[in-house]
């Protein structure tokens, strides 16, 4: 049964990212995993308490958080979470935050929390590991660091903001330049001689 219902969590959440929120209903998603209502309604008490249970499922998850610690150094991470940038990228056809700021604020304003919380905590930790490697300069406010990233992150990537258009933030040319831009401003030259020959690598995959 607990298997069934992280399948349900899992792929429930491409079709919110597909759809967005407000369009797909229990209806859909019973027919999607060709069960009845009533088995759905085992798992989730309503709309909302599926909706947070898919929230709470991504934001756990290791893959999906900002600058996952799994293998390489502090450089490292930013690739990896390209990684999965470039994957939401093809499938992010509605705004999420947008539905769930409109139809369910209060579950709004914890994601937005946790985001920020999350966002903050593995800068501190990114950071602290980049200076310990020498990749990053011993000379930065890391706590100052942190806070910018997650204005950058929450203010400056949110569409509803108009720093940039939805077309700009659709490409992942955003993310590489905003990368680029923090890496110029945090790395010594052992950390952008790294940068360059990472992103170089990833350059000629792409053209390969």
């Amino acid at each position: 049964m607990e298997d069934r219902k992280q399948y349900i969590l899992k792929n429930v959440g491409s079709l919110y990212l597909k759809h967005g929120i407000r369009s797909v209903t229990m209806d859909d998603v019973a027919s999607k995993f060709g069960i009845s209502k009533k088995t759905l309604y085992q798992y989730f008490n309503d709309k909302a308490d599926l909706i947070s249970q898919v929230i709470d499922f991504y934001i756990e998850r290791t893959d999906f958080a900002i600058y996952n610690q799994s293998g390489g150094n502090a450089i490292d991470r930013f690739f990896v979470l390209r990684t999965h940038v470039l994957l939401m990228l093809k499938y992010i056809h509605n705004n999420i935050e947008y539905d769930l700021k409109k139809l369910y604020p209060e579950m709004y304003n914890r994601v937005h929390k946790q985001k920020r919380e999350k966002i903050f905590n593995s800068t501190i930790q990114n950071v602290t590991e980049g200076i310990a490697a020498g990749l990053y300069r011993a000379d930065l406010d890391i706590v100052f660091i942190a806070k910018l990233q997650v204005g950058r992150m929450l203010l400056i990537l949110n569409p509803e903001h108009g720093i940039f258009t939805e077309t700009e933030l659709a490409n992942i040319d955003l993310f590489d330049k905003m990368v680029e831009n923090y890496m110029y401003s945090i790395c010594t030259e052992k950390g952008i001689k790294y940068y360059k020959k990472q992103l170089n690598k990833i350059k000629n995959e792409v053209e390969n």
